[in-house]
């Protein structure tokens, strides 16, 4: 009885990985990649799928992007731009959403706050300098 629960399981785990590459390999041929610089990550078939460090997706964003025919430009955009909102604390859409036109922070936006962001580190560094090198009666300097 266990050797044929075990048969069964096997199976299936077959059938599952066979389905889950037969997305993936299609997923790479329509983004024009070749599927030897990639890896599923923990060799967790079904998991997140790691491109030679150039980027990872998970199996959900995988099966969309095969049947909505979302192109690598497009998902790639799509993870810029959910880094620059992560930066921000902004919401991040999923990739679905993204494709559906949901509301979001143009480039020159973030750009004008990286800059922002850069002035006020700017600003918080002199001010804690200024401190550090200012008199301190409690210590006599």
């Amino acid at each position: 009885m266990k050797k044929v629960k075990d048969d069964i399981k096997a199976k299936i785990k077959e059938r599952y990985e066979f389905a889950v590459n037969s997305y993936l390999l299609e997923l790479l041929n329509m983004w024009e990649l070749d599927a030897c610089y990639g890896y599923w990550i923990g060799d967790d078939v079904g998991g997140v799928y790691d491109y030679g460090g150039m980027f990872t997706i998970n199996m959900g964003d995988i099966i969309y992007c095969v049947e909505h025919d979302v192109t690598h430009e497009q998902y790639l955009e799509w993870q810029e731009y959910i880094c620059d909102a992560a930066e921000f604390g902004f919401d991040m859409p999923n990739l679905r959403s993204w494709m559906m036109g949901c509301p979001r922070t143009d480039a020159e936006t973030f750009k004008k706050l990286r800059e922002m962001k850069k002035g006020l580190e700017k600003a918080i560094d002199v001010e804690k300098e200024r401190i550090k090198n200012s008199k301190n009666p409690v210590r006599g300097k």
